[in-house]
């Protein structure tokens, strides 16, 4: 059976550890991932505030992205769920390029497709 939504579970590393510490900031780059995904957002992100880090969710009516950020150590997870014909990839590039990574340098292994 084949799958009807794309997956991509990442660890981005070398992140500006300010970048990590502002919810906002990571809020305004999840919609735009979700934009590039190719799903609209059903809500505004949610935001958790840790000691560590910061969660940042945002529900979609086609899927879902949430990025776990962990400033002293400069780096997060990224999950990005979209039904098809939708791309996470597309997504996760996104979010990596607006938190200043390279694309060829800064993900932890490669991407996950899942499913």
């Amino acid at each position: 059976m084949v799958s009807a939504f794309d997956q991509q579970i990442a660890g981005i590393e070398g992140i500006d550890p300010a970048r990590l510490d502002d919810a906002e900031r990571l809020a305004a780059v999840i919609v735009a991932a979700a934009s590039a995904s190719g799903i609209s957002p059903g809500t505004l992100p949610l935001i958790q505030r840790g000691p560590q880090g910061h969660t940042v969710g945002l529900v979609c009516l086609d899927g879902h992205l949430v990025v776990h950020s962990n400033p002293s150590r400069g780096e997060c997870l990224v999950d990005i769920v979209v039904r098809l014909p939708g791309s996470a990839m597309r997504g996760l590039e996104v979010i990596a390029r607006r938190l200043g990574v390279a694309e060829s340098a800064g993900f932890a292994g490669q991407p996950t497709e899942l499913g």
